[in-house]
């Protein structure tokens, strides 16, 4: 496993898939098959109910464009969004609409499992988190030790895992703290250049580790980033060879 890994989902194929009867469009970005990252983009039609559903491992969820309504009233979320959970933890039904657009990322494969199935119902992580926030719901604050920049905390860092916008000036050098659990640094505005490489939106890289993470640089126009870092749970959960994550694994497989 790399301690870092860097996509252009711009160079990516798109792939049409169904499941339960709801169309979409996704592109593999990661696929964790050496045991790293897993990370997908998907764009739903228009649909009132996509099933309630988790997975073996952490999850963020980015929504870049378009809504997602949860029963929840006060979940509501409008690109841009952060919506994470921990491994085995269900999330939904929701609803998708005005042109869903999101990234998915895994810290490792994770599989899918139905809430349809009773059986995985008993594996449900009964103390696993979930927090969400929106952008458009959330203040501006000043970057310490950055000069120009500032952050909207979607997802505070008290949480354990984080999720933070930073708005850069041109030419910004980003030293971002060390990543023992995994992150992803994605590109939602302007550009940033990594180990030797441009990241357009909505371009990203995953690091993992505690040493020799290369700083992110804003490009010319700046950039808007959002910075999602996993805690200990990503050390949970996965695809282990169990019965369960044979099953999740299968069911991924076949709606991809």
């Amino acid at each position: 496993m790399l301690n870092e890994y860097i996509v252009d989902p711009a160079a990516m194929p798109w792939r049409e898939g169904q499941v339960a009867g709801i169309n979409f469009r996704c592109q593999i970005l990661f696929n964790g098959a050496d045991g790293g990252p897993e990370a997908l983009r998907f764009r739903f039609d228009d649909c009132p109910s996509i099933f309630a559903h988790m997975h073996l491992t952490s999850q963020f969820q980015l929504l870049l464009h378009g809504r997602m309504d949860f029963p929840k009233a006060t979940m509501k979320l409008r690109g841009i969004a952060a919506h994470y959970t921990d491994h085995n933890f269900p999330y939904g039904p929701f609803a998708v609409a005005d042109g869903h657009d999101m990234l998915v990322l895994h810290p490792k494969q994770g599989g899918l499992i139905s809430m349809a199935d009773r059986d995985a119902r008993r594996q449900i992580n009964l103390r696993g988190r979930h927090f969400y926030g929106t952008a458009a719901e959330t203040q501006w604050m000043l970057l310490p030790g950055f000069e120009g920049a500032r952050s909207k905390p979607l997802i505070p860092p008290m949480s354990g895992p984080y999720a933070v916008m930073i708005e850069c000036p041109p030419r910004t050098q980003v030293k971002l703290p060390s990543a023992p659990y995994g992150r992803y640094d994605v590109v939602l505005a302007g550009s940033a250049s990594a180990s030797g490489g441009v990241l357009l939106p909505p371009g990203f890289r995953y690091v993992y580790g505690d040493n020799g993470i290369a700083p992110l640089e804003a490009g010319p126009d700046g950039a808007m980033l959002m910075v999602l870092a996993f805690d200990a749970d990503a050390h949970e959960g996965g695809l282990t060879g169990d019965k369960l994550s044979v099953a999740a694994a299968a069911a991924m497989e076949r709606a991809i």
